[in-house]
């Protein structure tokens, strides 16, 4: 007779052995090829030593990072009144209708979305630059700051907006006391995965940044299949999975407490 131990461990095998396939191995290889020079067949650090001392990769992970941080502040801006409206005035049908109408067109291929959002652009006159890379940005990742915001509102007691109307509280005092609060683990969750996200974004700077969509994406896509240079690309990405890891970990133990 086979033990529940032994069918959880066969139930969950076909999902660790594709973890292992698709995920751990090439990033495995990844990390072996940011070690190996292939000119003089040996293993080197020299690749993490340029890719940190030079200036050049310096200022595109600092103009990255600026990108990211723009839009995790206006996904959060746009999307924070849209959750809190669903959680405290919609009802039933309603809700459901409002988050089909906000997700609905990301079922759509990212692809086809991007080029659609570039034809619209350029009709209404906005061509290849800073503008339309950070509204490419913002429409892409306003799901990963709007579900988990209103998974975190959802959680308050229905009627706690109306006792805090009836005990004299004022617009302001229910957004700082009531909505900010409860809706801070989705904030921080969806300011995570955002920044983590938008930070190494390839196929919007591609399409809609122009000469000003060279970020970390499409440094790292250069540098390992249009340079062929695979162990400066391969350092330079692990160099940022490492610390897009450490800026995950830091932000769960610093916040860990509001958030569960």
């Amino acid at each position: 007779m086979v033990s529940w131990r032994s069918r959880l461990v066969l139930s969950i095998a076909p999902l660790v052995l594709t973890l292992a396939t698709l995920f751990y191995a090439p990033t495995l290889a990844l990390v072996y090829y940011s070690f190996y020079d292939r000119f003089r067949g040996a293993l080197t650090v020299e690749f993490y030593l340029d890719v940190l001392l030079n200036p050049l990769y310096a200022n595109v992970i600092i103009y990255s990072l600026n990108i990211a941080v723009i839009t995790v502040l206006a996904t959060l801006a746009l999307t924070l009144p849209v959750a809190a409206y669903m959680t405290l005035y919609s009802r039933g049908l309603e809700r459901v209708l409002l988050l089909v109408v906000f997700t609905t067109p990301f079922w759509i291929d990212f692809l086809l979305r991007a080029w659609a959002l570039k034809s619209l652009l350029y009709m209404l006159g906005v061509r290849e630059g800073f503008l339309a890379l950070i509204l490419g940005m913002i429409y892409d990742y306003i799901p990963f700051m709007l579900l988990p915001i209103y998974a975190s509102l959802a959680r308050m007691p229905p009627n706690i907006v109306y006792a805090a109307r009836t005990l004299g509280a004022g617009a302001l005092d229910l957004w700082a006391r009531i909505i900010v609060p409860y809706a801070l683990p989705g904030i921080l969750v969806g300011s995570t995965l955002v920044l983590l996200m938008s930070l190494t974004e390839l196929v919007i700077p591609t399409l809609l940044g122009g000469v000003r969509g060279f970020t970390l994406g499409p440094l790292i896509y250069t540098l390992i299949l249009a340079g062929d240079e695979w162990s400066r690309g391969a350092a330079l990405a692990i160099i940022v999975t490492v610390l897009s890891v450490l800026t995950a970990i830091l932000a769960y133990r610093r916040f860990r407490g509001l958030m569960f």
